[in-house]
């Protein structure tokens, strides 16, 4: 397959030899990732992602991450994503978040499915800037994480070799510019199609790098766990949301007010 083929909505795959997105497609599951407790239920709309139907009308909200955004380890109804739309008028929860990806994959998931959403806000969680988007000499693509090999990586000599050599590669500075990178595609990207958005840089971004957009929140502080012993839980979930939608409503009224203001009119 053509690598270029990945950056379309119609060939859009989270990895090309294991976990394939369209086995996803309209189906529930009680496992996901790492969480294998089976007291979760982790439900996937038409595209292949944990989200309301694309069919939904309303404030349409596209939520990008890994498996924080996702919710590795709680219910449907307890991820951020899901709890901040329920805080939004007509909200409507568009969960792009994938565990164990990037944010190489947040761009491309952006870009690729931007035009069908058609979000009237974007909210990014930043990943850790050492993962990577891998395409392989036989054009698929895959997910790289250095601390854990999984898939591809674990289980295919080529793979092995390609975690072996790029662990020995990676440095911090390296890390940084290949987020810089996503970071200032995104933001170019969002701001042509005049698109209301905020990020959280909370998992490796330096808290020295501002911008008047950057929400973190204090996500990496867990107020408890989910499942799996590993992300974090529904209250932590729950707060995350309410500070997001308390951030907002202070410092951009604007991004709910804009919406319900053409609702009201159109009436």
């Amino acid at each position: 397959m053509n690598p270029l083929e990945y950056w379309n909505p119609e060939n859009f795959e989270i990895s090309s030899f294991k976990f394939k997105l369209n086995e996803r497609k309209g189906k529930s599951y009680t496992t996901s990732g790492g969480d294998n407790s089976g007291l979760c239920t982790y439900t996937y709309n038409e595209l292949g992602f944990r989200g309301e139907s694309i069919s939904k009308e309303g404030f349409r909200i596209m939520s990008l991450g890994c498996s924080n955004t996702e919710g590795v380890g709680v219910n449907d109804d307890q991820t951020w994503p899901y709890q901040f739309s329920r805080l939004i008028p007509n909200g409507v929860n568009f969960n792009f978040g994938t565990g164990g990806r990037s944010n190489d994959f947040i761009l491309r998931c952006l870009i690729s499915y931007y035009n069908i959403i058609k979000p009237d806000l974007v909210l990014v969680m930043y990943t850790s800037p050492t993962r990577r988007e891998i395409y392989t000499k036989d054009g698929g693509i895959e997910p790289y994480v250095p601390t854990v090999s999984w898939g591809f990586m674990e289980e295919t000599q080529n793979g092995r070799e390609i975690q072996e050599h790029l662990t020995h590669l990676q440095n911090e500075n390296e890390d940084f510019i290949n987020w810089y990178k996503n970071h200032q595609l995104i933001k170019l990207f969002l701001e042509s199609k005049k698109c209301n958005w905020l990020w959280n840089g909370d998992f490796g971004v330096p808290k020295e790098y501002k911008e008047f957009n950057r929400f973190d929140g204090d996500y990496g502080k867990y107020l408890d766990f989910g499942a799996d012993k590993i992300h974090p839980g529904p209250k932590h979930h729950e707060e995350y949301a309410h500070r997001l939608h308390d951030f907002i409503s202070r410092n951009f009224p604007e991004y709910i007010n804009g919406y319900l203001k053409l609702k009201k009119n159109l009436i």
